[in-house]
């Protein structure tokens, strides 16, 4: 016999539709952003500082995305 961890009740909780949209728009958002970056804006700047945009921009999608998931888990961290 297996013993019940407590695993599969954290599985079958279900996230809102919204959130799950919120996290593929937010990688869109992203390359979009860098794509129109890259375009108009990366020719003006140097190399550092094109890196420098690009970290921060891809903190910024990471604080993004944990700020729509971290109120999901806490509520369903049982």
């Amino acid at each position: 016999m297996l013993k019940n961890t407590g695993y599969s009740e954290m599985s079958n909780q279900q996230p809102e539709p919204r959130r799950i949209y919120e996290s593929i728009a937010v990688p869109v958002i992203w390359l979009i952003f860098l794509a129109l970056w890259l375009f108009f804006y990366a020719s003006s700047f140097s190399i550092l500082q094109n890196i420098g945009v690009f970290l921060l921009s891809f903190a910024v999608a990471g604080v993004i995305e944990v700020l729509v998931w971290v109120p999901w888990a806490m509520k369903h961290a049982d």
